[in-house]
């Protein structure tokens, strides 16, 4: 065998030793979809400590897995299911409005990113406890979202070099930093670049005087009742 027929063989058993990797929650087919993914993805669930187990979605890259981003995405509420965004905002299809097809999404963040969603914490989506214990505060979720990170690494050990970017809306602007804190200082090996809040939350205090300066000023009174 020539050098180069060689080098396409292993090649190929690398290729298929890494999807063998994570195969199992691989998503093959879903009903309604009218197109043909140019991406592949997965679902499951991430391990975040014993019996509590938390939902995930990785969409890979449309234009170069290896070397774009892995940025993961966080709904806030507290309550609300990353899926939303995923469905409804940036994710790669979205449901049409009949519910029964899916359609591309042209702005998708995988078309230069590889995106990871997860529905946190245990009790949010399809995310769950096993004791159906589910009251938590922010430190535990950071903690439970940090182990679910580290779960997925393991899962998908060929991501662990992309730049890792955390990004959070709503009361994600809790979640984001919080999670990004424990990333930045823990042990785990993450290529941790930053993270980024979308018309996030940050202070129930601060949030609530800025409600108060909003429809207090003229100029927002004004637009607000459609004078100007």
């Amino acid at each position: 065998m020539s050098s180069c027929g060689l080098l396409v063989c292993l090649l190929a058993v690398f290729q298929l030793g890494s999807r063998a990797q994570y195969a199992p929650d691989e998503v093959t087919h879903l009903p309604g979809m009218k197109f043909k993914p140019n991406y592949l993805q997965w679902s499951g669930y991430l391990q975040a400590r014993p019996g509590v187990f938390l939902h995930y979605w990785f969409v890979t890259s449309q234009r170069d897995p290896v070397k774009d981003p892995l940025v993961l995405w966080l709904n806030g509420g507290p309550g609300c299911s990353s899926l939303d965004g995923f469905l409804s905002e940036n994710g790669p299809f979205h449901v049409s409005d009949n519910g029964a097809t899916l359609y591309e999404n042209p702005s998708s963040w995988n078309k230069i990113a590889n995106v990871l969603y997860i529905e946190s914490p245990a009790g949010v989506g399809y995310s769950y406890s096993d004791d159906k214990k589910y009251a938590t505060d922010d430190d535990q979720v950071s903690d439970d979202n940090y182990r679910a990170l580290q779960s997925f690494f393991s899962k998908f050990p060929n991501f662990t070099k992309n730049e890792f970017f955390i990004f959070g809306e709503s009361y994600g602007g809790i979640y984001a930093p919080t999670l990004s804190l424990r990333v930045a200082t823990g042990a785990a090996k993450i290529n941790f670049k930053g993270f980024s809040v979308g018309n996030g939350l940050s202070s129930f205090a601060l949030n609530d005087q800025s409600l108060i300066t909003l429809v207090t000023t003229t100029a927002s009174l004004e637009k607000i009742c459609g004078v100007i």
